[in-house]
């Protein structure tokens, strides 16, 4: 008796693809099971908040005076925040996790200042700091002077700079006193 196997399918590449995924989302349970054990989950999420305080805070030297600066202060700040929390945090759970509670702690304790970060394209011009520019503090520093409506000003660009390597220096700083456990990747 012969078959006719002409309707059968042989799993494609498609079944590859779907095998991938079934690993990945595996290993990232993993990760998080380990994460939050180890109370690492935990501490990403104090220190996007603790981050996110810090940056609501700011006001600059004459704030009634100064919205504009102000503005472009706390965005450059949140962007010093988010590249520090990638840098420092031991994996992409973990950075995206506090950057989740940074957001999520800047649209309730400042929500004007959210808003305001939400319409920016900010992120795009220092983004391009980071990825294009052989002197990346400088370009950020020049950048913030541009965004504050005062391209070319060293003064400025100089604040920038300092603003820009202080808070992420500050973000290295909580993240190494909140005790991050450090694990090799499986």
């Amino acid at each position: 008796m012969q078959y006719d196997d002409s309707d059968m399918k042989i799993a494609s590449d498609d079944f590859k693809k779907t095998q991938q995924i079934v690993d990945d989302t595996e290993q990232m349970a993993n990760l998080l099971k380990r994460e939050k054990s180890n109370g690492n989950l935990a501490r990403a999420r104090r220190l996007g908040a603790v981050m996110a305080e810090d940056v609501a805070s700011i006001e600059g030297e004459n704030p009634a005076c100064d919205t504009a600066h102000m503005t472009q202060r706390r965005i450059l700040l949140a962007f010093a925040v988010e590249i520090g929390l990638n840098t420092v945090l031991p994996n992409k759970l973990l950075s995206e996790t506090a950057q989740s509670i940074f957001y999520d702690t800047l649209r309730t304790t400042a929500s004007t200042f959210y808003d305001d970060l939400q319409k920016s394209g900010a992120f795009s011009f220092y983004y391009l700091c980071v990825r294009e520019a052989e002197e990346v503090e400088k370009c950020v520093g020049e950048t913030f002077a541009t965004l504050c409506g005062c391209p070319g000003d060293k003064k400025i660009a100089k604040m920038g700079t300092d603003l820009f390597t202080h808070f992420i220096n500050q973000v290295h700083t909580f993240a190494k006193t909140m005790g991050f456990v450090t694990q090799p990747e499986e």
